[in-house]
């Protein structure tokens, strides 16, 4: 985990340390039991709860299993877990994605603030980091299904394509995504992670950027300014790519 993130990660803890541990959860028993819900409910300081007790909320929470102020108490643990040790099942996409059904754009100032830090470290982190530690695919879905607007997130990725110190991680991980997460068939563009759905808006913002003219400048000038022969070799595949 990046320093960046780790902060963030500290921060939402501190943020919402004030919201009270639930007494119960409301839940379907088709998907979740009386001992899921006594698993979560444990003295045990909320840092300190396990994937494994936290995982049968985390799949359902937001739908059958829950609401917005059990949410906003887990929700800390929730997305440390989900973007360093992982769930075996939700995904991250799943759970960043249960902000938006939680409606997180109205909480309160320092709350939304907390969790806008978290996303922009997440991002960050992937475009720093190589698709073997990353996958920007996963990243760029989870956060799409917790945002609105995605134009700040590939901004960002613009400009890393041109920052030398970031530009080799950068450039690796739009070959990743288009190599793993972009198909373009018979003139039609669109990205293939299935957790796209319904967010289409989102998912069309990333096509438009992949195709637009201000990212082949981005990537003339890296071409240009590269360094290193990997990196060349790579701004050519995304050539190709594209």
């Amino acid at each position: 985990m990046s320093e960046s993130l780790a902060v963030a990660i500290n921060s939402l803890y501190a943020v919402f340390a004030g919201v009270p541990r639930p007494s119960s959860i409301d839940y379907c028993p088709c998907c979740f039991t009386a001992e899921d819900e006594q698993a979560v409910l444990t003295d045990m300081p909320v840092r300190q709860l396990p994937a494994e007790a936290l995982r049968p909320y985390a799949a359902n929470v937001m739908f059958t299993v829950g609401g917005v102020a059990d949410f906003r108490y887990f929700l800390p643990r929730l997305l440390e877990i989900a973007c360093a040790e992982g769930f075996s099942w939700p995904d991250l996409e799943s759970v960043v994605g249960r902000l938006r059904f939680a409606e997180w754009r109205g909480w309160r100032d320092e709350e939304r603030d907390a969790v806008h830090d978290f996303l922009a470290a997440l991002w960050s982190s992937a475009l720093t980091s190589g698709p073997d530690q990353e996958d920007v695919d996963t990243i760029l879905c989870a956060i799409g299904n917790a945002e609105d607007d995605l134009e700040p997130y590939l901004i960002e990725w613009a400009s890393a394509l041109t920052r030398p110190s970031d530009r080799p991680a950068a450039t690796e991980q739009l070959r990743s995504l288009l190599e793993s997460g972009y198909r373009s068939d018979r003139n039609r563009r669109r990205l293939t992670n299935a957790f796209w759905q319904d967010r289409d808006r989102q998912a069309q913002q990333v096509v438009a950027w992949l195709a637009s003219a201000d990212l082949q400048v981005r990537l003339f000038a890296a071409f240009d300014d590269a360094d290193s022969e990997e990196t060349l070799q790579t701004l050519a595949d995304i050539d190709d790519l594209v």
